[in-house]
Formats: structure tokens, sequence, C-alpha cells
């Protein structure tokens, strides 16, 4: 028994990351029926992605230097309260303007638990076990994703007494973060070894880190990825209503698009002993991008879900192993700053690419908006086919 107590910290670290990412999906997916219920329209929804993004775009690399340090416990907790409050005010607005201050809290949480999950890896594991424990924790993410769009979707098709058939279910999971957070404070989910003092000379600035050979590219496809993956979650919804999709059709769309990332991910580990790290990590972006080129030219529900049943297997492939590229090209005592530079790269995306094909979707229609993903994807793909000579 003793013997795998080391591995506690790494337990509890997936039950609460996925949870809290059960909760974030669920929570995205609502806030978009809540802007149409309240009068938005496409570019309202891609206002309000982006502003899940724009804070973090501010802090996450001061929060990677104190995941370098020993506040990643404190993170962790900070993050779900966050959350908690973030369902709270967008469970009772009325308005637009309140959506985008509760996402914008919702963002804070999600990078606060983000980078501190993620910290926890180099700073308690070796770099052998990366592979595994990032895939591990991916796995976890989309575990939790696959559980809480399906059951937010059914608790929004439930008749309502708040007025908004999105007000009980997010004020239900504001309860489940709340209730869940004490999980955030075992004493397994302390800081790993205080760093030494010897190292802090050898800290990077972000410019340094992002100047290190692949660190771009790596970033670049990371942040196609999540980006896709957010605007998928966004913009079905409004996809949906163009072509009279109920919102249970919409979930499993969604959910089926989760279980196959738990697919990929699940076998990651199988599949590198198989396939050369550069062509996975290729796959990730490359392979997905003609199933969503295809999205709008078949709407019929059986074909987007079997297109995005693709695209997702290939999503899940990509976020772990950016993980362990990121951390690789670093010095221990800057990979947790590494990886926050890295999430910094993920909300940039994530800013500026839902302002633009929010902008679109209000002119050119919502259709735009898989098309300019797809164009994306292939666009990373062929940066980091360029990047990897060998393995990185």
């Amino acid at each position: 028994m003793e013997a795998k107590r080391p591995d506690a910290w790494f337990t509890y670290l997936c039950l609460i990351t996925g949870n809290l990412n059960g909760v974030f999906s669920g929570a995205r997916l609502l806030i978009s029926y809540r802007a149409l219920e309240l009068g938005g329209d496409g570019t309202a929804v891609g206002l309000i992605t982006a502003a899940y993004s724009l804070l973090p775009l501010v802090v996450a690399l001061p929060i990677g230097r104190a995941a370098d340090g020993r506040h990643i416990g404190r993170m962790i907790r900070l993050g779900s309260g966050l959350t908690v409050a973030a369902l709270v005010v967008t469970g009772a607005s009325e308005n637009i303007l309140s959506l985008v201050v509760g996402s914008v809290l919702l963002g804070l949480g999600q990078v606060l638990t983000a980078v501190s999950a993620q910290g926890f890896i180099p700073s308690k594991s070796c770099p052998a076990e990366y592979d595994r424990r990032f895939a591990g924790l991916a796995l976890a993410i989309s575990l939790g994703q696959a559980v809480g769009i399906p059951v937010a979707g059914s608790l929004a098709s439930v008749p309502s007494l708040f007025g908004h058939r999105t007000s009980l279910p997010l004020l239900a999971m504001a309860a489940l973060i709340a209730g869940s957070t004490i999980l955030a404070y075992s004493k397994n989910l302390n800081a790993g070894p205080r760093a030494d003092p010897r190292e802090a000379v050898h800290r990077q600035s972000a410019l340094a880190m992002l100047m290190t050979p692949g660190m771009r590219p790596a970033i670049f496809s990371s942040l196609i990825v999540l980006a896709s993956v957010d605007l998928m979650t966004a913009y079905l919804p409004v996809f949906g209503e163009q072509y009279r999709y109920p919102i249970e059709v919409v979930t499993l769309i969604l959910t089926a698009r989760s279980a196959s990332s738990v697919v990929s991910r699940f076998f990651l580990t199988r599949l590198l002993k198989a396939v050369p790290r550069r062509l996975l990590l290729t796959s990730a972006t490359l392979c997905s991008s003609l199933p969503i080129a295809l999205v709008p030219a078949f709407p019929n529900p059986l074909a987007v879900v079997a297109l995005l049943i693709v695209a997702g297997f290939f999503w899940g492939i990509g976020q772990p192993m950016t993980m362990t590229w990121v951390a690789t090209l670093v010095a221990p005592s800057n990979r947790g700053s590494a990886l926050s530079l890295r999430l910094t790269g993920n909300r940039l995306g994530q800013v500026f690419i839902p302002m633009v094909t929010g902008t679109l979707a209000g002119s050119a229609g919502v259709g735009s908006v898989f098309v300019i993903t797809s164009l994306l994807l292939a666009g990373a793909g062929i940066s980091t086919l360029h990047s990897l000579k060998g393995p990185p």
C-alpha cells in the first residue's frame, strides 16, 4: 500500500480536474444558449467566448511563475472558488453584459486550475513520466467533458422555475463545484519539493522561452486545437438553431466529440509506441482539418456527429502531447512558466479567433466559422510538420 502513496496526489488531481472541466464545458454550452435566450446572435456568442479568455491572457504568465514556486495548491483552490462565483453570475444573468462578466470569471477560474494542474506534473514527476501523466490528466479532462456536456444539456431540457431553462443547470453546477472543492484541500495536493535557489539564475523571460527552437510551433498547434474545440462548443448551438436541431441533438454531437477524445487519450501511450511522435503531433491538426471543413456542406446531424468524432479523436492527441513538447524544451526551473506560456498562447487564440469568427458569423453565416477553423488547423499541421525534424 505504501508503495502506491506517491501517486495519490495524481489521483486527487485527476478527480478535481475532471470535475472542473466537466463544469467548464457544460457551462460554456449553456452560456451560448443563455445568450440566445436573451436575444443575442452569433456576434454576441463570439464576444462572450472571447471574454472567457481575455483576463487569462494577461495573468497566465504570472500564474505560471507561481507554479514554479510553492503556490500550486492555493491556485487550484482559488480557481475552484472563482468558478463557483462565475456560475452564480451567469445563472442569474438577465443581459449580455452580465454573461460577459460571468464568462471572464469562468475563464480566470479555468486558467488558475489549468496552470496549477499542469504545474503539479513537472513538479512531482520525472521527464520519463510526462507523456503518461499528461495523457492521464488530459483523459480526466475529456471524461469530465463527456459527462458535463450531456448532463448540462439534459438539465437545460427540463422546464425551469427560474424563468430561463439554463438557470437551473448553471446554479446546480455551482453547487457541485462548491461541494467538491474540499478535495482541493487534501494534503496530497501540496506543492512539490522546494526548488533549489541556485536554479533561479536559470529562469528565462517569456521572450527567451518563446525564442527557444520548437516553442512557437508547439504553442501554435496547441492554441489552434483548443480554439477549434471552443469554437465547436460555442457555435454548434448556433449552427443547430439554424438547422433546427433540438438541444438534445447538439448535446449528443458534442458528447460524441468529447468521447472520441477520451478514446485517443486512453490509447495515447500505446499510439506513441506504434507511431512516430512527429506524425502524431501533426495529425492533431492536419487530420482534423478536413472533417471540420465538411460540416457546413453536410448539415445532416448524422453526418455532423461522424465528422466531429473524427476531429475529436485527433484533438484528443494534440493537447497532452503539446504539454510534453513544451515542458521538455526548457530547464526544470522554467517548466511551470513554459506551460503557462503555452496557455497564454491558447488564450490569445481564444480571444482573437472567436472575435473574427463571430464577426463573420454575423455577416457570412455560421458556416464560415467551420471553414476558418479548418484553414487554421491545416496551417498548424503544416507548421508542426515543418518544425519537427526529429522527435521533439
